[in-house]
């Protein structure tokens, strides 16, 4: 007698998104919905845009060497788009973990980088974490992550689109995961 087993690796990626959004309980999605819903895509990526200054990327500044000898503050991270899809606490810890994370990150890229408080420190390049968030959580909405570098040399912006099922699988760690994504893009 034949016996037909199912193996994992036989299940199409559509089945395994379902299978992984079923056992995802925080989300509280219907079955129905996540039936109909479509594969995770990779995320979206789109590099440094240089805006105000012409010639920026080739400017000093804004070279691997200019970047990792220059002087960073960090300013008061944004969630934009619609932020009422988070409660008040995981706003409260995803702005804080914005901040923290984005340091973080580019001191892993820039090992030689220093971190001011102070905005008016001569020479300094100021960094705006912002993130903007989807009307719904729903798997297969996106979240924005950019990153505003403000120096008076120009301005430039990192940007990138991820998953919501990308950034709720990693957890606490998700804005580690975000700004180390971003930061990859810089020279």
């Amino acid at each position: 007698m034949y016996t037909r087993t199912l193996a994992f690796r036989s299940l199409p990626f559509r089945s395994l998104a379902v299978l992984l959004a079923l056992s995802l309980p925080a989300l509280n999605l219907p079955a129905a919905a996540l039936a109909q819903s479509r594969p995770v895509q990779a995320a979206q990526s789109q590099s440094v845009q240089a805006q105000s200054a012409p010639g920026l990327p080739g400017s000093g500044l804004w070279t691997r060497a200019g970047l990792q000898a220059a002087t960073y503050v960090v300013l008061a991270p944004s969630l934009e788009g619609t932020p009422s899809a988070l409660s008040p606490d995981q706003q409260k810890s995803v702005l804080s973990a914005m901040q923290r994370d984005l340091q973080g990150a580019m001191l892993r890229k820039y090992p030689g980088a220093k971190f001011v408080t102070d905005a008016s420190t001569p020479g300094v390049i100021s960094l705006r974490p912002v993130l903007v968030v989807p009307a719904s959580l729903l798997p297969w909405n996106h979240f924005q992550a950019r990153v505003e570098l403000s120096q008076s040399a120009g301005q430039a912006v990192i940007r990138d689109n991820f998953g919501v099922l990308e950034v709720y699988s990693h957890q606490s760690d998700a804005a580690n995961y975000l700004f180390d994504q971003l930061v990859k893009k810089l020279p």
